[in-house]
């Protein structure tokens, strides 16, 4: 039997955001409730984060996007591993941030991605509401 052809390198990043958005929203979500932030602090919090992933696939995007198959190891597998990571946070992120801003998530590398789970902050008369 046949093994089947290895998906190109952009399938398997979508495959990897898929995954990975939901789980990093949820957790991103989480500490933003923990941590106690306004709305005002967490869209800025957010902001950062997408930020900081922007630079991390300008500087590294180069390791996702061309691959050559091969499997890697130490500082480059680690590289790899990295950007990716940064990259599932800071898309996470950014769906987050579009949620609060009233819409449904965003759109990257063909996918779109929102986040289920939302950041609630405490209003003035000290009830919890949904950002």
């Amino acid at each position: 039997m046949r093994q089947p052809e290895p998906l190109n390198p952009l399938d398997e990043l979508r495959l990897f955001l898929d995954f990975a958005v939901p789980l990093c929203g949820a957790e991103i979500a989480h500490n933003l409730n923990r941590w106690g932030h306004s709305r005002e602090q967490a869209e800025n919090w957010l902001r950062g984060e997408a930020e900081r992933a922007g630079g991390s696939l300008g500087e590294n995007g180069d390791v996702l996007q061309f691959s050559d198959g091969r499997p890697r190891s130490g500082r480059a597998q680690g590289r790899v591993v990295r950007t990716a990571s940064e990259l599932a946070r800071g898309v996470a992120a950014a769906a987050l941030l579009a949620q609060l801003e009233g819409k449904r998530g965003v759109e990257a590398f063909g996918g779109v991605y929102g986040v289920t789970a939302r950041p609630t902050e405490t209003d003035n008369a000290g009830t919890e509401k949904k950002l």
